[in-house]
């Protein structure tokens, strides 16, 4: 987690690299902080156990400044996600409060216990795109209930991005036009990130759920597919599919 640091770093990359584009893209996309965690296998049990530790700590001095939902990925990546109204809210610590009521001490060792279960981390901000995701508004409510992701990670150059973003339109009028009930959201990499890339992600109740609905699509959409996903593949570098999983045990919302 390394939350001491995180505000810090941010504010330093921000004065050399003003986020100019989220500031005209805000009507069609909701922005989040993005922490992510690669954790050694050995302290998966320990992890997890420092990640509730600070839920319940927050909860306990309801500290209404910090805000996140959990998703852990089977090849033991946990990634925290805050929504964020503007870049200037990177620069609120959202722990201060916690740090006073804890106490400076266990305060920091609960974060010195955090860096061991890793030898690297990330922070980055992601854009939901409303524009390029297939997801209805009666829907919606329903697919954020569910608790499995599939997690499609596309790679690509700076060059091929507006193309990609081309492809990714054509990919939603041909679901809408199809009917399908295979519903996703599409988030685009922003500041921080590494790589270019936009992320696929699909709802559903299980894997096995989601093999379900991945298998009635491709029959929907039957050869119409083809074009658009050959001509993906020939603008891509880069793909990653991972299953997620909902993590509301290590998230955290302060009451209203």
């Amino acid at each position: 987690m390394k939350a001491k640091n995180i505000t810090l770093l941010f504010i330093a990359l921000l004065t050399l690299c003003p986020f100019t584009q989220y500031a005209q893209e805000k009507s069609i996309s909701q922005a989040f902080w993005v922490h992510e965690d690669p954790v050694y296998p050995a302290k998966v049990s320990d992890y997890e156990e420092y990640c509730t530790i600070l839920a319940d700590s927050c909860e306990k001095y309801d500290i209404k400044e910090a805000n996140w939902t959990t998703i852990s990925t089977d090849d033991l990546r946990y990634y925290s996600l805050s929504r964020i109204d503007n870049m200037g809210d990177l620069d609120n610590s959202r722990f201060s409060l916690l740090q006073e009521n804890m106490g400076t001490d266990e305060f920091n060792e609960l974060f010195d216990n955090f860096d061991n279960c890793y030898d690297s981390h990330y922070d980055y901000i992601i854009h939901l795109d409303n524009e390029l995701s297939y997801m209805p508004a009666e829907i919606a409510e329903a697919q954020n209930n569910l608790e499995f992701r599939k997690l499609e990670f596309w790679y690509m150059t700076p060059q091929n991005l507006q193309k990609v973003l081309g492809l990714a339109k054509k990919f939603k009028k041909l679901y809408a036009d199809k009917k399908s009930k295979e519903y996703y959201q599409v988030f685009r990499s922003g500041f921080g990130a590494q790589g270019q890339f936009i992320i696929v992600s699909i709802s559903a109740k299980s894997a096995e759920d989601y093999e379900r609905i991945r298998k009635a699509n491709k029959e929907l959409l039957g050869e119409a597919r083809t074009p658009i996903y050959n001509d993906l593949l020939k603008s891509i570098i880069k793909t990653e599919s991972l299953n997620g999983y909902i993590r509301r045990d290590l998230s955290y919302t302060p009451k209203m």
